[in-house]
């Protein structure tokens, strides 16, 4: 409920009519504000973590100092020595005890308080110089004990016990000094936030008088916004323009979901409109086709049939686009993609195998998931050509499509229908297509008679698993799953 009241507050505050120049200089008041409060907070706890680390230096090194001078007089059973070492040595106000204790825990020497452990073991342990804070209803302090060695062996242990609260009294009066010094730099600043939101607020009457303008030419006097300031009137005379994008906006991610978002643009830019008509192109042509669909629909459901191709199509279209190509058309179970056309591309057949590819590595790892789910799965086959066809607006003035026709479009159709499951044929016009024989190791599967030709075709079967070798198909899996964990 607080956070909704603070919410509705904040709303008020933003709608309010105030000026905006009052607005910004407690916005900016408020930032200076928190931005020097955690300054102040850094600097204190820096100078707070340096305090410590230097009272442990000074504890360590006394700690220590003891030690060494304990040691002889400790092996000697020299007690009297002991006795007046830690004397001399407590005469620091700090220090409120000394202890020395030999190896099996006795205690030698003593001055003042002492806290109570079992120095047996402590000593078993063979500390390094350390510390202990503890406190009884009377006193606060903190203990630093250290080994006494002779020749590397240990004969003891020292302990040096501070009183704390001196050392605390200490941190304090350096944190106040800190958060005074802190307030004053806050309320030193807040005097400048005025200024500053009134340099600041120079272009915003800019827009003001532009907004002004546009308004008076559409009949609009900022009615109907809800704030009441300028930035209101700025926001009620642009809201036309704003009206206007969001159309695009809407009509270009229409258009993206039936056309290819190369297409899209295309038809967009266009100053005159689309018409019918188009021009020749040089690309590569790819169809992919499903194996054993008529089987596949008999078996399922209309709805299952739709819910499965969709489950690999859409892997599918962003194989394309990772690869420059545009996905022409949904021919119920096979798929058409373009490469070079309608965007020109010298790599067009290059990028036509590497989608191929890609596609056969995609539908192999959702194959897997959907096995292990108990699912059915389908199978592809993939046919490539290259060529110049017609690329361009085929139909009627009322309704048109993008895409291309020509002989290599229909023998690219013909190629797939040769291949098997998971296969990726291509034809020779392709194999000499720039680049591609570098990468590709292929075999020739002679002359073939196709149905509805004349001219007998030359496929080749691409050896994907050389073609993966020497392409970095991981980094495009990767890129095409995203982080999804269920197709790794």
């Amino acid at each position: 409920m607080r956070n909704f009241d603070k919410l509705k507050l904040a709303e008020r505050f933003e709608h309010s009519s105030l000026p905006i120049a009052l607005k910004w200089s407690m916005v900016i008041a408020i930032f200076i504000t928190i931005a020097m409060g955690i300054l102040g907070w850094f600097l204190i706890d820096q100078q707070s973590t340096f305090h410590q680390k230097q009272n442990s230096v000074l504890g360590s090194s006394l700690a220590n100092q003891l030690a060494r001078a304990a040691s002889e007089p400790l092996l000697a059973q020299d007690y009297l020595a002991l006795s007046l070492l830690v004397r001399h040595e407590q005469e620091d106000k700090l220090i409120i005890g000394m202890q020395i204790f030999d190896k099996q825990g006795t205690l030698r020497a003593t001055e003042g308080v002492s806290a109570i452990w079992d120095i047996r073991s402590l000593i078993k342990t063979n500390p390094q110089v350390a510390s202990l804070i503890w406190q009884t209803p009377t006193t606060k302090a903190i203990t630093y004990y250290s080994l006494i060695t002779y020749q590397t062996k240990p004969v003891g242990i020292a302990l040096v016990t501070f009183d704390q609260k001196p050392l605390d009294a200490q941190q304090e009066h350096l944190t106040d000094v800190l958060i005074a010094i802190t307030i004053t730099l806050v309320l030193f600043t807040l005097l400048l936030a005025f200024p500053m939101a009134y340099r600041l607020f120079s272009p915003i009457r800019e827009l003001v008088e532009a907004g002004d303008a546009l308004t008076s030419e559409h009949n609009s006097s900022g009615e109907g916004s809800v704030r009441k300031d300028e930035i209101g009137r700025v926001l009620a005379s642009f809201k036309f323009l704003a009206d206007d994008m969001e159309t695009k906006k809407k009509v270009e991610h229409a258009f993206s979901q039936f056309l290819s978002p190369s297409i899209a643009r295309q038809v967009l830019n266009q100053p005159k409109g689309t018409k019918l008509g188009g021009s020749m192109a040089y690309g590569s042509v790819l169809f992919c086709d499903v194996v054993g669909f008529t089987e596949i629909s008999e078996n399922l459901r209309p709805a299952e049939v739709g819910e499965l191709l969709n489950q690999y199509f859409k892997y599918f279209s962003i194989v394309a686009e990772n690869c420059n190509g545009t996905v022409d058309k949904y021919i119920g179970d096979c798929i058409m993609i373009l490469f070079g056309v309608p965007e020109a591309d010298n790599q067009h057949a290059v990028q036509a195998v590497t989608c191929a590819v890609l596609i056969q590595k995609v539908t192999e790892r959702i194959n897997q998931k959907r096995l292990s789910e108990k699912l059915p799965i389908i199978q592809f086959r993939i046919g490539i050509n290259s060529g110049e066809m017609l690329a361009g607006n085929l139909g009627s003035d009322e309704r048109m499509q993008f895409t291309v026709v020509g002989d290599v479009v229909n023998l690219t159709s013909r190629i797939c229908g040769l291949c098997e499951p998971k296969q990726v044929f291509v034809t020779r016009e392709t194999l000499e297509q720039q680049g591609l024989q570098i990468i590709t190791k292929h075999q020739a599967l002679g002359s073939i008679q196709v149905k509805g030709r004349k001219q007998p075709v030359h496929p080749y079967k691409i050896d994907m698993e050389h073609f993966i070798r020497q392409s970095d198909i991981d980094a495009y899996l990767k890129h095409i799953f995203g982080t999804s964990k269920d197709y790794e």
